[in-house]
């Protein structure tokens, strides 16, 4: 749990207790001893009465890749996945396991969920960020399903009672696993090793300029500065962040946690420190992050700092711009990317500089007195869930209960530590596993073992839903452009879709909110 110290200023330092990477790893490695020898629980069931069925599934960057071997077009090759799969369908023989590659990594994620629901066609297990889509009741809710042993662990291992039992307890709070009304939606599989987001930089241009890594917000304000001055490109935005969106990675990662640890006190309602998906709702109902609201200061602040990296740091025109060749050729400092990226540009034979990676800066007290300061220390801090899978409600009930009970064996497979191990090591750094005695790459030892913010355990409102967010998010860039009259022109249509994404979950998710109290105001006047 996080502790919080207020000063004169009521601002806040953050201090944690799970500080260092060398709690994480022991708590990885911290089960019993394993024996090698599978469990034999799941020999006793019997999937659809033994008839052939087949499994739609999506699993997002855990796909197999549809080439064997590394070529010029295709460098990056992930089998393990299948193999996995194959001896799955050996213990349940009547069991197919079909890929969704019809679904993009990057894409319109809801318009093909929509089109293949209308097809009758919904797949059995898909990655949809948690969740993310709770409004549209797509999702199994699985908190008893959770309650239940994993067959495929050996009695006495984390999970050989309750399945949940096998993950840090910090995953059972997150948006990419449970939604507002705290039902569990998602199976996490993997997490990043450190941070969601980082940017790769070339370590040419950082010593030629004599650069230090950017801990800060304000400090990388400053390196980006003295890069363009240089005549470099100082960060080329990762792609769906080339255009200014309340959603962006500044808001989800460097600017709203510490801006939104800095009232805590207005959303922490059980006085933990933790930030449940239930109180972010809750804090949206209550006025929280209304314009029109007491922090109308806090959203103007954080909101101008994203404005000042998309008008003071970014190119001109880097919506437009294909940086890749750029990087190559050593024209870019710094690319802002996911640590997906890791193996791409470890095989990379176009880049001829060194490339380093550091973690997401932080903004603090130094950027704005609506900002809480943090710490930093040795090693990484709950590390976030990147790939977490949801067992898709539609294709339950048009396809059968059947389908329910081979995805539910599916992701339990999938999360028996020993084949977690084997994605892991053959994605070369770029995740580390969900569960508990799961391997930390030779490659990422030394990077999570490194400096990293302590960031707070709560975030900033993006929207509540994904129609509000991206009605949101164009009052965003047309406030951005200077195409308002006023701040007040803005905020009024924030406020309202903000308002509207709120009522829609709780409407969906039937949360009772006889407690809480109405922080929209139908006659605030907008100036």
């Amino acid at each position: 749990m996080n502790g919080f110290i207020s000063d004169k200023k009521r601002r806040i330092r953050i201090v944690t207790a799970f500080a260092l990477a060398a709690v994480w790893l022991l708590q990885l490695a911290g089960c019993a001893e394993r024996d090698d020898v599978p469990a034999d629980a799941w020999q006793g069931i019997t999937i659809n009465d033994g008839k052939p069925i087949t499994l739609l599934v999506d699993i997002n960057q855990l796909m197999p890749t549809t080439n064997t071997e590394p070529t010029e077009q295709q460098p990056v090759v992930f089998r393990s996945i299948q193999d996995i799969t194959d001896e799955f369908c050996e213990m349940f023989p009547n069991v197919t396991v079909q890929w969704a590659y019809s679904k993009k990594s990057v894409g319109d994620w809801a318009q093909w969920m929509t089109t293949q629901i209308a097809a009758n066609d919904a797949p059995d297990i898909v990655c949809m960020h948690g969740s993310e889509y709770s409004d549209r009741d797509w999702f199994v809710n699985l908190n008893e399903i959770m309650e239940e042993p994993n067959v495929f662990i050996e009695s006495g291992e984390r999970g050989s009672a309750r399945w949940k039992d096998m993950f840090p307890e910090y995953m059972w709070t997150n948006y990419m696993t449970s939604d507002a009304a705290g039902n569990i939606v998602a199976v996490p599989v993997m997490c990043y090793p450190g941070t969601a987001t980082a940017y790769f930089y070339n370590k040419d241009i950082f010593s030629e300029l004599d650069l230090e890594i950017p801990r800060t917000w304000e400090e990388f304000k400053t390196v980006c500065a003295r890069i363009k001055e240089a005549g470099y490109t100082a960060v080329a935005p990762w792609s769906l962040n080339a255009k200014a969106n309340v959603d962006v990675w500044d808001v989800q990662f460097s600017l709203g946690p510490t801006y939104a640890a800095n009232i805590r006190e207005q959303w922490d309602y059980d006085g933990n420190g933790y930030m449940t998906q239930n109180e972010l709702l809750r804090a949206v109902y209550e006025g929280v992050f209304y314009g029109q609201g007491k922090n109308r200061e806090n959203i103007l602040s954080m909101y101008n700092e994203v404005k000042y990296k998309y008008k003071n740091i970014l190119d001109a025109g880097a919506a437009n711009t294909d940086y890749e060749p750029l990087w190559n050729r050593g024209k870019v400092a710094m690319m802002e990317d996911g640590m997906w990226r890791l193996s791409a540009e470890n095989v990379n034979a176009e880049r001829k500089f060194e490339y380093g990676v550091f973690p997401t800066p932080l903004a603090d007290s130094s950027t704005s007195e609506y900002c809480a300061d943090f710490e930093s220390g040795e090693g990484a801090y709950n590390p976030p869930i990147s790939e977490s899978f949801n067992i898709c409600k539609q294709a339950v009930e048009t396809k059968g209960e059947a389908h329910l009970l081979a995805s539910k064996l599916f992701l339990m497979w999938l999360t028996k530590p020993e084949n977690i191990d084997r994605m892991v090591d053959e994605k070369a750094g770029e995740y580390i596993g969900a569960v508990y005695g799961s391997i930390i790459p030779a490659e990422i030892q030394d990077y999570i073992g490194g400096t990293f913010p302590r960031s707070p355990s709560c975030r900033w409102t993006t929207g509540v839903t994904i129609e509000t967010q991206t009605d949101m998010s164009r009052y965003f860039q047309i406030w951005i452009e200077g195409k308002y009259k006023s701040d007040d022109q803005f905020f009024k249509k924030y406020d309202e879709r903000l308002r509207d994404g709120a009522l829609k979950m709780i409407e969906v998710l039937g949360i009772d909110t006889s407690g809480w109290k109405n922080g929209y105001n139908e006659n605030y006047n907008y100036n």
